[in-house]
Order: structure tokens, then C-alpha cells, then sequence
């Protein structure tokens, strides 16, 4: 009896074999590509006029800075005092985008601050850096992403810039558009999975002049791999993540890499930080970023790059422990905010000299 069935039990393994590596990868990648509409908190306690800056738990051991050291301890002389709402609609999608504008003046650069996963333009992240540049003279527009925030929630899935960078450069479109911004005096700052976006619609867009990338990946395909190892699973189910999302939501998550922007940087700038300390996105992935950058930079153009050490110790209620990701601008506000604003000054002009 066990002969007859022994055959049976391979072949029912073989034919279910397949679907079995389909829903692991799928339950991979519907973790890893769940979006957050409600900003992950952000949006219920932040606005422009009064932001926090609250943290979470990595597994870092180097810290160098309590988080009461840090600007995190007095945002107050960053908050906005006015901005105006916007809606933006992505061309030939059902796409609107929620946005917030800061203008000093018609005649001033622009620059495109774009927020990370599961977040959104009332995080900290990206309006610590919108403040630099508007007291600096520069019109600031932060937006939500796609299935972020405000915006129009199209699957509730991440595409990790394969379709945000869309949303990048239809903010992009409407400065000229709708506030007569010139290409060469536009600049985007992208944070985290935002300089995914912003580094794909800079490769792209050959107009887009400047970008400034914090805490970039170059690879989606190896931060996947990183991320199983992270979680404890098998390194195999890459390719299986990568299946579900075609299936499930008609994504390549690695049609458009980052690091293939940095191939065609010709007489553009391109500005790279990462903290040496960084786990969720570790520091190779910047270092790359920059090394290819400057591989393929034309004497007209310009590459910068910075790394330091930088990690935070916190207590946010009962949540205790440390963060290395985005955190330059928190132990370091005032080098960033100078690199920040002369990168700006040098590739799209600084605000005094544009007419």
C-alpha cells in the first residue's frame, strides 16, 4: 500500500510546489510593499506650524547622541508660519497627489522634498529639510506619494519608485505649469524609498537638473535580499517576492534601479548622505551611489557626498532604543543644513540671484 502511495505523495508535492513558492513570495512581498495611508502616525500629531520628531527601535550598537542632544529637542524655530494645499493630478492616471506649498517668491527655485516608505509630507524627515530651504530663500512643495497620506490610495501597495517616480515628475510638470518654474532652477530632495523615486525620475527625466539623495538604496533586488536575512528567511525567496509582485499588483520592483540613474548624471548635480551607522538601508548602498556617480559626471556637472556617524538613542513613551536611519539632520542640523542649501545655491540657483 505505502508503494502505491509513496508516488502519489511526490506528486502531489510536485504539483503543489509551485504554489507553495508563489504564496511565500507573495507573503513576502505583501509585507514589504504595505503602504501606510495613515502616515504611520505622522499626520495625526504634525502639521507645518508645530512637528515632533518621535523614533523607533533598530538594533544598532554605536550611539552617538541622545535624542534630547539632537534638534529633535527644539523644532520650534522650523515650523512653518503659512503654506497653501494643492492638488496635483498624475497625467493619464487616476492619480491625485496632496501637496503642501511654501513660497517665498514667483521668481525664486523650487525644490521637490519627496518623503520615504510608509510615511508622508508630515513627517519630520522631510519637513526639517523644507524648513532649511525656505528660510533659505527657496520655494519649497512637499506632496504624498501614491497610497501615502492624502493622496489617492491606488492598490495600497508600494512599487518601491517603479510608479512614485511618476508622481515625482508630474510635481514636477505642474511647478512649470502651474508656477512658471524654468527646468534648470526645479531641485528634488528624496528621502530614503523618495530618493528611490527621485533618483529613477532623474534618470528619467535628462531635465531634471539636481538632486539631493538621504539615505538612498541602489538596488531594490538587494535590499529584498537583505531584508530576508533581516527577517530570518531563506534568500531564495527573492525571486519569489519578485514573481508575486508581477502577479499581484503588475509590479517589477526592479525594472527602474536607483543606482542606473547615477550612470547618467552627465552636467547635473547629484548630492548623496547616508550615516555610517545606517541598518535599515545600509551605507553601501550610498557609497555606490556616489562612487557611480562620479564615474560618469561631465566637467559641467557636480557630485557631492557625505557620511558620518550618526545614531540615536530615544525614549518615546514605553518605546526605548536606537535609530540610524535618516538621522544626519537630527545629531548634525547645522553641516546639514549648509551642505543642503549650497548644493541647492550651486545647481539651481541660489534665490538672490534668480530673476
Amino acid at each position: 500500500m505505502w508503494k502505491r502511495s509513496v508516488p502519489a505523495f511526490l506528486v502531489l508535492l510536485l504539483v503543489s510546489a509551485p504554489m507553495l513558492y508563489f504564496q511565500a513570495g507573495n507573503l513576502v512581498y505583501s509585507q514589504a510593499a504595505a503602504s501606510s495611508p495613515d502616515c504611520s502616525g505622522h499626520a495625526e500629531r504634525n502639521s507645518p506650524d508645530r512637528f515632533s520628531v518621535e523614533l523607533w527601535h533598530e538594533d544598532v550598537n554605536v550611539v552617538t547622541h541622545a535624542k534630547n542632544e539632537t534638534l529633535a529637542d527644539d523644532l520650534e524655530h522650523l515650523w512653518f508660519e503659512s503654506w497653501d494645499n494643492a492638488t496635483i493630478e498624475v497625467p493619464n492616471e487616476s492619480i491625485e497627489l496632496a501637496a503642501w506649498i511654501m513660497e517665498n517668491n514667483a521668481s525664486s527655485p523650487w525644490v521637490i522634498v519627496v518623503h520615504g516608505i510608509r510615511s508622508c509630507k508630515a513627517n519630520h524627515e522631510v519637513l526639517i529639510p523644507a524648513a532649511w530651504l525656505h528660510q533659505a530663500g527657496y520655494n519649497v512643495i512637499l506632496f504624498d506619494m501614491r497610497d501615502h497620506g492624502e493622496s489617492t490610495v491606488e492598490d495600497g501597495l508600494v512599487s518601491a519608485g517603479q510608479r512614485e517616480h511618476r508622481d515625482v515628475l508630474a510635481v514636477w510638470q505642474w511647478l512649470q505649469d502651474t508656477k512658471g518654474a524654468q527646468p534648470e532652477h526645479i531641485g528634488a530632495v528624496g528621502i530614503s524609498m523618495g530618493a528611490g523615486a527621485v533618483s529613477i525620475a532623474f534618470e528619467q527625466e535628462p531635465l531634471l537638473q539636481s538632486v539631493f539623495l538621504e539615505s538612498p538604496y541602489s538596488s531594490m533586488g538587494n535590499i529584498i535580499e537583505e531584508e530576508l536575512v533581516f527577517a530570518g528567511f531563506p534568500v531564495f525567496l527573492k525571486d519569489a517576492a519578485l514573481f508575486a509582485g508581477k502577479v499581484s499588483s503588475g509590479d517589477n520592483l526592479v525594472k527602474y534601479e536607483p543606482i542606473e540613474a547615477m550612470d547618467v548624471v552627465g552636467e547635473r548635480s547629484v548630492f548623496v548622505t547616508h550615516s555610517l551607522e545606517d541598518i535599515r538601508i545600509n551605507t553601501y548602498h550610498g557609497e555606490l551611489m556616489c562612487e557611480t556617480a562620479r564615474a560618469s559626471v561631465d566637467v559641467n556637472g557636480t557630485v557631492d557626498c557625505w557620511f558620518a556617524s550618526s545614531a540615536v538613542s530615544h525614549s518615546d513613551g514605553d518605546k526605548e532604543g536606537v535609530l540610524s536611519h535618516i538621522t544626519l539632520m537630527l545629531t548634525q542640523p547645522d553641516a546639514y543644513r549648509d551642505r543642503l542649501v549650497n548644493f541647492f545655491g550651486t545647481s539651481i540657483g541660489s534665490p538672490d540671484a534668480v530673476v
